[in-house]
Formats: structure tokens, C-alpha cells, sequence
């Protein structure tokens, strides 16, 4: 009976390590999990920018620049992007929502022949090496510039409004659009770092692709 009892005992402990190794790690104290387009995302939550009515198709981020360390930890308001003080022109507000479905036409096209028809000819060499085009005033994107990576904008394009004369008082503000996998990265942020597009690109992609769980082998 011992021997039975020795060996029901040694059965259930291998079918408990058994379980225990495929059973799914507790997150990290001081994360916030997302699931978005079939990827789960572990944040840090002082990354994490909350909202009254939160969006389960979205995330929201704040980093501040230029290293992306946290920025939604402060308690204060969150000034916006442009706002004045060094706090609100740090800012980049990340937007992560599943990317749109493509019909293999407008993806295919790069941002300069995207937003060709509404661009002014000329071009201006800005900090940072990026091109920039005025939009036409009968164009939807009245009052912005496109500013482009070279040759074409694929590596990187963004959206600013150019300052109003007289001064509204309101922000001044770029954005930007990234992907990874199937998920679109909308990032919104001060012109000042324009000349640091490279990096921003690239912390924001790292930013999203290290909180993105391992795909587990089929």
C-alpha cells in the first residue's frame, strides 16, 4: 500500500512540474497587459496614459524624449505637445491600435505619392536631412508641411502645422505614423525634434516591439 501510495505521490508531482512549466508567468508588479490585434502587450505602466473612456481597440503612451523614459507618471495634467515648458515639448503621445485592413492599393503607395497631388512643387532641405513640402491651401491639409525622409518618406514622414500668425495660443504639433506587424503606431510630438526623427523611430519601435509577448511555436 506504501509502494502504491509512493508512487501515486511521484505521479502527481512530475504532472505538477508538468503543468507549472507551461502554466503562464504572473506579470511583472508595476505592468499593464493589452491585447490588440491578437498580440498581448506588457507596458510599464508609468507609460501608460489613462482615459475616462478607454478604448479596448487602442493604447495610449506617453514617453518623453529624447530617450523615451516614462512620461504619464507625473500626476499633474499632461500638458500638450508644443505646450510651454520643457515638460510638454518632451512629450510623445504613442497611440497603438490594430493596423487597417489593406485593399493593396493606398498601402502600396509611399507617403510622397500619397499626399502628392495636394503638395506646393517646392522643397526645402530641413535639420535632419528631411525634406520639406508645403500643403496646398485648397488641399484637406491646409496650414501643415509634409516633411519626408529621402527619397520618398518611406523610412519616415510627419504631419506639422505650421505656427499661426497671429498666435491662436494652441500647441503646435507633428504626427507620425509607424508600424509593426499588424499594429499602427500614431506617435504625436513637438516640431523641435524633427531632427531627431531617426531616434524617435527607432525607440518607439523598440518602445512597442519589446512589450510584445513571444509568438509561441506551432
Amino acid at each position: 500500500m506504501r509502494k502504491i501510495f509512493l508512487l501515486l505521490s511521484g505521479l502527481a508531482l512530475v504532472a505538477g512540474l508538468a503543468l507549472w512549466r507551461f502554466w503562464p508567468a504572473a506579470p511583472p508588479a508595476g505592468t499593464m497587459t493589452f491585447v490588440l490585434a491578437g498580440h498581448s502587450l506588457r507596458f510599464p505602466a508609468d507609460y501608460v496614459r489613462m482615459t475616462d473612456a478607454p478604448d479596448p481597440e487602442r493604447v495610449d503612451l506617453v514617453a518623453l524624449a529624447p530617450d523615451f523614459t516614462p512620461g504619464a507618471a507625473d500626476p499633474r495634467r499632461l500638458p500638450a505637445p508644443g505646450e510651454a515648458g520643457p515638460k510638454g515639448r518632451a512629450q510623445i503621445f504613442l497611440s497603438i491600435t490594430p493596423a487597417p485592413k489593406s485593399d493593396g492599393s493606398a498601402d502600396a503607395a509611399s507617403p510622397a505619392e500619397r499626399y502628392g497631388p495636394y503638395l506646393a512643387s517646392e522643397a526645402q532641405v530641413t535639420e535632419g536631412g528631411l525634406l520639406r513640402r508645403r500643403f496646398e491651401d485648397s488641399s484637406p491639409y491646409a496650414g501643415e508641411d509634409l516633411y519626408l525622409a529621402p527619397p520618398d518618406g518611406e523610412e519616415f514622414f510627419a504631419r506639422c502645422e505650421r505656427p499661426k500668425i497671429p498666435s491662436d495660443g494652441l500647441p503646435v504639433a507633428c504626427t507620425s505614423e509607424f508600424r509593426v506587424e499588424n499594429l499602427q503606431i500614431l506617435a504625436r510630438f513637438d516640431p523641435v525634434w524633427l531632427g531627431e526623427w531617426s531616434r524617435l523611430r527607432a525607440n518607439a519601435l523598440l518602445l512597442v516591439r519589446g512589450a510584445m509577448s513571444p509568438r509561441q511555436p506551432k
